[in-house]
């Protein structure tokens, strides 16, 4: 009896641990496409979104200049989000990893 749960035991640990270890692996993976995916943003002080096409009809109404930054910094030092143009474009690619 005690081996058979010294097994179920161990097989649990297994199983929570590799879910972890997904868990982590998931979270590095957008980290790094965070800090190498290039975006466009309005380098204006009432922007708020970011783009990932320089010709996104978000961007038409710019008055300022467009900058191509890291999504990272769009997200995290000018606390921009997707713009609505391009929402289909960024739930699709989290899809296919």
């Amino acid at each position: 009896m005690k081996t058979i749960l010294f097994i179920t035991a161990m097989l649990l640990s297994c199983s929570i641990y590799s879910q972890e270890e997904k868990e982590n692996e998931e979270k590095n993976q957008e980290n790094t496409r965070e800090t190498t995916q290039m975006v466009y943003i309005c380098n204006s002080m009432s922007s708020k979104r970011y783009h990932y096409k320089k010709d996104c009809s978000g961007l038409k109404n710019c008055r300022d200049s467009i900058v191509k930054i890291s999504l990272k910094k769009a997200k995290y030092s000018f606390g921009r989000t997707i713009c609505g143009f391009e929402t289909h474009r960024e739930s699709s690619s989290s899809r296919d990893n």
